[in-house]
């Protein structure tokens, strides 16, 4: 084919010089054809069908450090450990020792920063990580009594999360059971939580007080992420709405944080009324598993 085509240019040379150019014309668009398969028999072409195989772009959506995914990806694959907020290592509540897995964030709950240092694993195998001085397990911000939040510390009011999944708690309550659902206490500050405690401890002591109200610094209600539900009364947990609220709150990304039966290990009275959010992974998980935040976790609240 090659000589073919050197026969052909050699021939179309010869007409320019005796015929001009329109001979040389002419000629050629005679033989399109042939050098039109000589240039494509020299070049490789991929089959129609035949798959991709070239690096794809990620999605470019921002993580909590305000970097793109497709520019952390592009980081990531230059080092070679991972992260924990990439692999994390988690434990199913059946499983008595670590296992690690690769699990996809909730993008329901906000992630911290992975700038924080990991400050080790709990006993069922789960990251420890603080950030800015709050306590982060396995991407869950973590307060009780072992694990404090600074004072300073204030999203202003309920997270935007945690407030849109309530409403939607709302929606179903009404919708499947006509029940009412609504907020008696949700974000304290430090300064509040500071002058509650104090006035529980000077009517009741505290010994006493530590069994159903947070020291400063350790109240859920300071995150934003925790509702006190209708009724702070133990009466609650047999209304309608009550009983409900126990089933349906993990659909939600809720779950009872201090159970019944639980007091020893949480470090507070049952509060039926109590609710955190923790997201919509998490939470049916935690139900399921029928154990509290801390023993899911192989976490401890307990004073210092």
């Amino acid at each position: 084919m090659k000589k073919r085509a050197i026969a052909v240019l050699c021939t179309g040379i010869v007409l320019l010089q005796l015929t001009g150019c329109s001979g040389f014309k002419s000629f050629f668009m005679l033989n399109a054809d042939t050098t039109l398969e000589v240039s494509t028999s020299e070049t490789e072409k991929t089959p129609v069908g035949a798959p991709d195989l070239s690096p794809k772009e990620n999605d470019s959506q921002t993580t909590s450090s305000g970097e793109s995914s497709s520019a952390a990806t592009t980081r990531e694959s230059a080092s070679a450990p991972t992260t924990e907020s990439e692999t994390t290592s988690v434990v199913r509540p059946e499983t008595t020792t670590a296992q690690t897995a690769t699990t996809a964030a909730d993008p329901s709950v906000p992630q911290p920063s992975t700038a924080g240092n990991a400050t080790g694993l709990t006993s069922r195998g789960y990251t420890i990580r603080e950030v800015d001085g709050i306590t982060y397990v396995d991407g869950v911000m973590i307060v009780n009594k072992t694990y404090s939040i600074p004072s300073s510390y204030s999203p202003g009011d309920l997270t935007d999360e945690c407030r849109a999944a309530f409403r939607e708690l709302q929606d179903a309550a009404a919708s499947e059971a006509g029940l009412s659902m609504y907020v008696v206490s949700g974000y304290r500050s430090y300064s509040t939580q500071d002058g509650l405690y104090n006035r529980y401890v000077a009517r009741d002591g505290q010994a006493e007080a530590d069994t159903y109200s947070a020291r400063p610094g350790h109240s859920e209600h300071q995150t934003g992420l925790a509702i006190d539900v209708n009724s702070v009364t133990y009466a609650f947990a047999d209304t309608a709405e009550g009983q409900w609220l126990a089933a349906n709150a993990h659909r939600f990304g809720f779950i009872i944080r201090y159970p019944k039966g639980k007091q020893e290990i949480t470090g507070y009275a049952y509060e039926p009324w109590h609710i955190r959010f923790v997201g919509k992974a998490l939470a049916p998980l935690v139900y399921d598993s029928g154990l509290c935040l801390e023993e899911y976790f192989g976490i401890t609240s307990v004073y210092a």
